[in-house]
């Protein structure tokens, strides 16, 4: 697997001329296929943005939770890893960002807290027909603004084109997770699932606290992407629901068990009891002890 750190890797292991270090922006059609579509993973240090208005040719090669629509938006963090294997070619437009960029030209909003970049491996962003026109508006100032201009004004213009585009991206992923209820409905059942039997099913093994990662694993999409699922589904963040669980178990234990804390801390997969003491103080307004002690003099 081959890491790319910088845009001008990447612009040379496709034969492409690099304009800028920090920020690129390609029209597929522009770039030579034969060159473009190489096979194999490559693993990026930089954010990246893809525009694909072919999608549907491609949505049998390209991992996706649904392919209702032709455009679609795809983004893609540092450090993830990104492949293409379809022999067709892309159409649309390709944005590529550095990070750095960001320490000279401040946004209004960083670049890293759009959590959509790291859905890439589950969910591309698929757009109506007014989205797909909003998007290509975007792209094209964008792209004519990167191409065709070169003076100061330049790169803040294209950044401010660029938090637009994230901006609407992250209306029109909210809107997509309600829309998408079905898909939405049978990963939080799924998730519940595995929270409910997860200290029956471990029992046997070395206990860990259940975490978002371990559930995303399972699950087969990523900590973010379901996260922001049942966050849309049940208005609370996975990680307070999987917090709520461990303490209902804590209960149970405190209540019906002679464990000691630390025992039950164990069990629960805590490595630091204060740890456990403190979460669950936090959660009930009850350190354990103060807890078992009010449940033993009902």
């Amino acid at each position: 697997m081959k890491y790319l750190e910088n845009i001008k890797d990447l612009n040379e292991y496709y034969k492409v001329n690099s304009k800028h270090p920090l920020i690129d922006i390609q029209k597929y059609s522009n770039i030579d296929s034969s060159k473009s579509l190489k096979k194999g993973a490559v693993v990026l240090g930089f954010y990246k943005i893809s525009f694909i208005t072919n999608f549907k040719e491609h949505s049998e090669k390209i991992k996706s939770n649904s392919n209702n629509s032709k455009k679609v938006l795809n983004f893609v963090e540092p450090g993830q890893k990104y492949f293409h294997t379809s022999a067709k070619e892309l159409k649309g437009y390709q944005i590529l960002i550095h990070p750095d960029i960001f320490k000279k030209h401040l946004t209004e909003k960083s670049i890293i807290k759009y959590n959509f970049f790291s859905y890439y491996l589950t969910d591309f962003l698929h757009l109506s027909e007014d989205e797909q026109n909003t998007v290509s508006f975007l792209m094209e100032q964008a792209w004519k603004e990167f191409n065709n201009k070169n003076d100061d004004f330049s790169i803040p213009i294209i950044l401010s084109y660029i938090s637009a585009l994230l901006n609407l991206s992250e209306r029109f992923y909210s809107q997509q997770f309600r829309t998408r209820k079905t898909m939405c409905n049978r990963v939080s059942n799924k998730f519940f699932k595995l929270l409910r039997t997860y200290y029956v099913k471990s029992k046997n093994i070395e206990n860990k606290q259940p975490s978002l990662f371990y559930f995303a694993e399972k699950l087969n999409v990523t900590p973010n992407y379901l996260s922001s699922t049942i966050k849309h589904h049940t208005g609370q963040s996975a990680l307070n629901i999987i917090h709520g669980y461990i303490i209902e178990e804590a209960k149970k234990l405190l209540t019906t068990s002679n464990q000691s804390v630390s025992q039950i801390s164990e069990m629960l997969g805590f490595e630091y009891p204060n740890y456990f003491s403190r979460l669950f103080k936090k959660n009930t307004s009850f350190s354990p002890t103060e807890f078992r002690k009010s449940v033993k003099s009902i």
